[in-house]
């Protein structure tokens, strides 16, 4: 089990405690734990004598590079990847490694905690990522909840650390680009909370856009924010959730899977957002990620 943190004490223990209550044996699974340079002390102190619980700590560079040096250090067949702020259901690790016995990659269920009263941002922030059931349609995944084959891993190579964020979708590209069978299941969940703010809200946004946009330039690719279409943002935003049958407003299917169903007043306050602010926001970053890796690919020729 691999689990990247800095600086998250307390979440690393509530994490831990959710593993301590697994419905598979303790002896049969180990957890890495990439400390990526945390200050607090909270990722050393939770080491076991057993060896049950390991940490390989490094400089803080990104998740993707914690989770290079945890997978470094383990020694299982399979990998399950999970952050620190997750929250696994006691069935989570017996759920995911039944899917894998047919499959060569496992997306979980991503199930949301959206509190009472949750503002806009909290509930633009869920609807927009972690849904694998979606995702798995197009061919990727996020770390949140992740199994993998430990030899297609080390075959496609692990997670890219120039850019903090998208190296899990890549990686999960590359996994079923090379063959492995990628599937969705339902019932290995975890829980995670939702972003709180307009500030870390946009801020995880132009990460995901940038990052991905760099991703596609170094690879010779134009990325899909540098596509003329993308400049109509409210018919290319209609286009794209219509084709993930998606609502026209929050979405209520993937927001009722978390217990929550938007109200008018959500809706008056998301649209919008949804149509007229996000995508030119998506744009300028992927434009901004696209310039970035641009140059790191000429640099690389030269």
């Amino acid at each position: 089990m691999i689990v990247p943190v800095r600086n998250g004490a307390d979440d690393l223990q509530a994490l831990l405690a959710c593993l301590d209550r697994q419905t598979i044996p303790r002896a049969d699974f180990e957890v890495v734990v990439g400390d990526d340079g945390s200050t607090d002390g909270g990722a050393a102190a939770v080491a076991t004598g057993d060896g049950h619980v390991r940490v390989s700590a490094g400089p803080p560079v990104n998740a993707y590079a914690a989770r290079n040096r945890a997978v470094a250090v383990s020694e299982s067949p399979v990998l399950a990847f999970c952050d620190a702020d997750c929250r696994p259901a006691p069935d989570w690790l017996e759920r995911g490694l039944a899917a894998l016995r047919s499959a060569d990659v496992v997306a979980g269920r991503i199930r949301f905690d959206i509190p009472a009263g949750a503002g806009i941002w909290s509930l633009l922030d869920a609807e927009s990522t972690k849904d694998h059931a979606r995702q798995v349609e197009v061919g990727t995944a996020e770390t949140a909840n992740l199994f993998v084959r430990r030899e297609l891993a080390e075959r496609v190579g692990l997670f890219d650390v120039r850019q903090p964020g998208y190296g899990d979708f890549a990686f999960v590209l590359r996994c079923v680009a090379a063959g492995g069978r990628l599937v969705y299941a339902e019932d290995a969940v975890v829980s995670h909370p939702v972003r709180t703010s307009a500030r870390s809200f946009l801020r995880n946004v132009w990460s995901m856009n940038s990052s991905y946009a760099a991703f596609e330039a170094r690879a010779g690719r134009l990325p899909e924010g540098l596509r003329l279409r993308e400049w109509v943002p409210i018919v290319q935003t209609v286009r794209s959730r219509r084709r993930f049958g998606m609502s026209f407003g929050l979405d209520r299917r993937w927001l009722g899977e978390s217990g929550y169903r938007p109200t008018t007043r959500d809706d008056l306050r998301a649209v919008p957002l949804t149509y007229l602010v996000l995508p030119y926001v998506r744009v300028l970053a992927q434009a901004v990620g696209w310039w970035t890796g641009r140059r790191e690919r000429s640099s690389a020729r030269g």
